[in-house]
């Protein structure tokens, strides 16, 4: 049976959460800035580091052996982890993952929980969920922990907070200190920002009765869940609360400790242009009987969520994907209107693929057809070798064949094919379009359209169809010499 996932959506339409992007200023000026620094550091890691190439050649080909092997690595990484004293939870859907992890907390009286960052605990909305149930939640990265402030998604895969400037946050920090009784940040200095959260975020790790981690990785051979941070937030996370929960999607896992070797720079190199990230955390089992940190307790909740459903079809490779961020920085799409205009927790090219794969296209499915311009700047930068967009061609006639588009477009877009298919239709939707363009043009150019084409004119013009085509005038000046249709 297949298993469809779910995902949290934003539920305005999307002409309403791209027009509140465009018109956000400071979003796009933070989002421009992060994205293309980032863009630009990926390509110098790669060209001080030649060697990067060849690992990154051979983690995409561990990667994919893995994932053909997925049924079998899962139960070995299970085994391993249950051997070290770990308890390990098969999680089909989101609901169920949640419901697992509320059940431990609240078998233990957890009644405070500390978060490292997690893309997976933010698909099936895990925050949430204990929050509901009492339990209070802190995220401890400081991009998590910002916009958890402001109650918002992140916005980007690695950086969650980069729409805000620091000014956007140290208001928030200055609601936050009045609200905590502490002093409020005096200056919009990050140092000074980054300080503050540290004091708070301080107290929370050495109170919290519970942590919680997603992972970068899952080592099979040795049961071990790998976390990839630039804070050292993990650290703490992992080794002080009593009970640790790992939340994990299923197509982390990875065959053994070599394949870790390979692929452990990757989401740095391509994520910030580093040649590795200033903390790997590795957890692979429960304290020792004379140690002094790490749990007394590990679960490990292995999350589906549709995931499985993409094996052995044409879009498996996209179970390969680490999370990086880089085809984020390289979309101009996701520069102009950033994370939270796509409505789904996963933005960006990889996000318009998974969010309609993962939930067999019942959630935003109009991702695939409105923001993307085909230009495979995500294709040249994945380090994956993710087809992005291919897979994003193969949705659409997807869409198309399943009848998940409005039927007024696809009405419109097969007579324009079935038109243009000739030279003798070409010309005659030319003679229409010269005819029809009076009611539209104004100052020379055309303001508006019929039809699909009004969206596309609200925020742009253009010049109008030509009062001769070339071929036109081919055949006039030339007397009919040669074929100026060009076909039948």
């Amino acid at each position: 049976m297949r298993i469809i996932g779910t995902l949290p959506q934003d539920p305005r339409p999307w002409s309403e959460r791209r027009d509140g992007a465009l018109a956000d200023t400071t979003m796009r000026t933070t989002i421009g800035l992060v994205t293309r620094r980032l863009h630009l550091a990926r390509q110098h890691v790669y060209r001080d580091f030649p060697m990067g190439e060849t690992d990154r050649l051979r983690s995409v080909k561990d990667k994919r052996e893995a994932i053909k092997n997925l049924d079998t690595l899962l139960a070995e990484f299970r085994r391993s982890v249950e051997d070290h004293g770990g308890h390990t939870y098969l999680a089909s859907r989101a609901g169920d993952a949640v419901d697992i992890v509320r059940t431990i907390a609240k078998t233990a009286g957890v009644r405070r929980v500390v978060k490292t960052k997690s893309m997976a605990t933010e698909e099936i909305e895990l925050n949430q969920g204990l929050i509901a149930s009492g339990i209070e939640v802190v995220e401890t990265d400081l991009g998590e922990y910002i916009i958890q402030r402001a109650g918002e998604k992140p916005s980007h895969i690695l950086a969650p907070a980069a729409h805000k400037n620091r000014a956007a946050v140290q208001q928030l920090f200055q609601w936050d200190a009045r609200n905590a009784r502490m002093e409020p940040p005096e200056s919009d200095d990050p140092a000074i920002l980054t300080r503050y959260a540290r004091e708070r975020l301080r107290q929370e790790f050495l109170q919290a009765d519970m942590g919680i981690t997603g992972g970068n990785f899952l080592v099979a051979e040795t049961g071990s869940v790998v976390i990839i941070t630039n804070e050292g937030n993990a650290d703490m996370v992992t080794s002080l609360p009593p009970i640790l929960v790992s939340v994990v999607g299923v197509e982390k896992i990875l065959t053994d400790w070599q394949s870790l070797m390979h692929i452990i720079q990757q989401p740095a190199m391509n994520g910030v242009g580093q040649r590795l990230s200033s903390y790997t955390t590795i957890v692979s089992g429960i304290r020792a009987k004379d140690g002094v940190e790490g749990p007394q307790a590990w679960h490990v909740v292995l999350v589906d969520n549709g995931r499985t459903a993409l094996q052995n079809s044409r879009y498996e490779d996209v179970l390969s994907c680490i999370r990086c961020g880089a085809c984020l920085n390289a979309c101009p799409v996701f520069r102009e209107i950033g994370g939270h205009a796509y409505g789904s927790v996963y933005s960006g090219p990889i996000g318009i693929v998974e969010t309609s794969l993962l939930t067999d296209l019942r959630v935003l499915p109009e991702l695939s057809s409105v923001a993307c311009t085909m230009c495979h700047a995500c294709a040249d930068a994945c380090p994956m070798d993710i087809d992005l967009p291919g897979h994003i061609v193969s949705l659409r006639k997807e869409k198309v064949e399943r009848h998940r588009t409005a039927k007024g477009a696809d009405l419109t877009y097969r007579w324009w094919a079935r038109q243009w298919a000739t030279a003798k239709g070409y010309r005659r939707t030319i003679r229409m379009a010269r005819f029809g363009q009076r009611v539209y043009r104004k100052h020379g150019l055309l303001q508006s359209g019929p039809g699909l084409a009004s969206g596309w004119f609200q925020t742009r013009t253009m010049p109008p169809v030509a009062g001769q085509t070339f071929g036109e005038w081919w055949s006039k000046t030339r007397g009919g010499e040669g074929n100026e249709h060009g076909g039948k």
